[in-house]
């Protein structure tokens, strides 16, 4: 005898309506999206930390101006040289000493030879108690020597009192006056003389 099928039937177990491979690829897409974006920002970062180092530090700009606005003194202006055919050997000149203090008239004269004027007479001037300088030219004098002796004698007197004579002995005659620095030579005051009183004469 046959059997009869039931009519209850069992829902069968089937796929899921949505796969999961879609939402893995948007995963990993936002991942990639983010890997990205955070290695243009490492990238931006990176250049300018290297355009920084590069720059100057306002320190360093402060330096180079200093350097190159550094205040530079002035060189002495050199004295003018006597031409080439002058023989200073030749050249007569005469140290008069004129403050009194003992060794002026030679010092200059060792001065004055060590710059080539080996013809060189010192001497006492009248006077003892100068303070300026004077010196006397000839007219006839290369004016390289003039320039030359004038500059040197600046460098060691206070004063000096330039001149030109037609008539000299001498080429050059220098009356010497107080160097850098000096005082004047005391002057010995005059002893008083004392006063003879008369003696009386006895009346008669």
């Amino acid at each position: 005898m046959p059997q009869e099928t039931s009519g209850v039937s069992f829902p069968s177990v089937g796929q899921p309506k949505k796969s999961n491979g879609a939402r893995t690829l948007l995963v990993i897409g936002i991942l990639v999206l983010i890997g990205i974006l955070g290695f243009v920002i490492y990238k931006s970062a990176t250049g300018q930390k290297q355009s920084a180092a590069t720059e100057p530090t306002p320190y360093d700009n402060l330096a180079g101006t200093t350097t190159n606005n550094a205040t530079v003194a002035p060189e002495a202006t050199p004295a003018a040289s006597p031409s080439a055919s002058v023989d200073k050997s030749k050249i007569q000149i005469q140290v008069q000493n004129g403050t009194g203090i003992a060794g002026e008239a030679g010092y200059l004269q060792k001065q004055l030879e060590a710059l080539g004027y080996t013809n060189v007479k010192a001497t006492n001037a009248p006077t003892t108690n100068a303070t300026d300088t004077t010196v006397t030219f000839s007219s006839s004098l290369d004016s390289g020597v003039v320039a030359e002796i004038t500059h040197k004698l600046n460098a060691i007197y206070q004063s000096v009192v330039t001149q030109t004579s037609a008539s000299t002995t001498y080429d050059v005659v220098i009356i010497t006056g107080l160097k850098k620095g000096a005082t004047p030579k005391p002057q010995a005051s005059a002893t008083p003389v004392a006063s003879v009183r008369p003696t009386p004469t006895a009346t008669p």
